[in-house]
């Protein structure tokens, strides 16, 4: 069984599994309507319902699959990842896909910066034997593709790279726009170093979470001063510039705080004790073996 609103007439309803979600009033579907319960297990909690602490998976597992891939994000949730993170550029002709990297050499049998390709020549490319011949053939994945596979089955934290790049096109309408398609508003948040994109997004999709990053040479208080007033809801520290005095302004100020990166176990505890919220890592398993209980702890 799930629960809907409706968006336009307010209402709400419910329906039982493979039925089609309509409204009974105004018989609008897709993105009009919300969705507000589900018994289905493989519906995640809202990121603003789900507890503190938790591990992302960066890049999603990628230890063990290739990076920014499908078979690294499904790898994460299979193990119980709640939160995964991506990156997002886009194509010469428009297209959003997932990478992390502007070039392609380090990640696929390509060569050349991922912006100047089309979506067809990429899909041209490996984006699998680079890391291991057992995914030899591997395709970069789009935006839409890990959205029509995962949402609302997880957090995802969105890097949206062209938005730090500051791209002359910031392709603010059909980002948001797919989100809204797959109703993942409520599963989603935005990373950017870009405050000016922050404030853009917080005008256009005010109800679409929005996470600071770190701009390469402030200090932790600086980060934090930036966030406070962009109107961030989160900050993505950078080790090793944060300390204990950066974390609680923030949390005082009503912010969330990641933690990017940790593939240490003893210095991830390290990191929640300090009151980090979201610890990022790209061994996710070996991580969370190393600090479930304090996630547990924490979690109570």
């Amino acid at each position: 069984m799930a629960k809907y609103k409706c968006k336009v007439c307010g209402a709400e309803f419910e329906i039982t599994a493979g039925e089609e979600p309509i409204c009974p009033v105004c018989n609008v579907t897709g993105d009009k309507l919300e969705l507000v319960f589900t018994d289905s297990s493989a519906v995640s909690l809202y990121d603003s319902v789900m507890k503190y602490p938790r591990l992302c998976a960066h890049r999603g597992f990628n230890s063990v699959a290739p990076e920014n891939t499908m078979p690294a994000f499904g790898a994460a949730i299979a193990l119980g990842a709640e939160e995964i993170e991506l990156d997002l550029w886009s194509t010469a002709d428009g297209e959003i896909v997932t990478c992390h990297d502007p070039v392609l050499d380090r990640v696929s049998n390509g060569t050349g910066r991922i912006y100047e390709h089309s979506y067809a020549e990429l899909l041209e490319l490996d984006f699998g034997i680079k890391h291991n011949e057992k995914f030899a053939g591997l395709k970069i994945p789009t935006f839409e593709e890990v959205l029509q596979k995962l949402s609302r089955t997880v957090i995802i934290n969105i890097h949206v790279k062209i938005w730090d790049y500051k791209f002359k096109d910031l392709m603010y309408d059909k980002i948001i726009g797919l989100i809204r398609k797959y109703n993942c508003e409520k599963h989603v948040y935005f990373m950017t170093a870009n405050e000016a994109c922050i404030k853009d997004i917080k005008e256009i999709a005010p109800d679409i979470p929005c996470c600071l990053g770190w701009d390469g040479k402030e200090t932790g208080m600086e980060h934090v001063d930036r966030a406070i007033a962009c109107g961030a809801d989160k900050i993505q520290f950078f080790k090793p510039h944060y300390d204990k005095a950066a974390i609680d302004k923030a949390h005082a100020n009503g912010i969330i705080c990641n933690m990017f990166w940790s593939d240490d176990p003893e210095e991830a505890r390290e990191m929640l004790d300090m009151g980090i919220d979201v610890v990022l890592t790209n061994d996710y398993f070996k991580v969370y073996n190393g600090v479930k209980e304090k996630l547990l702890k924490y979690n109570k």
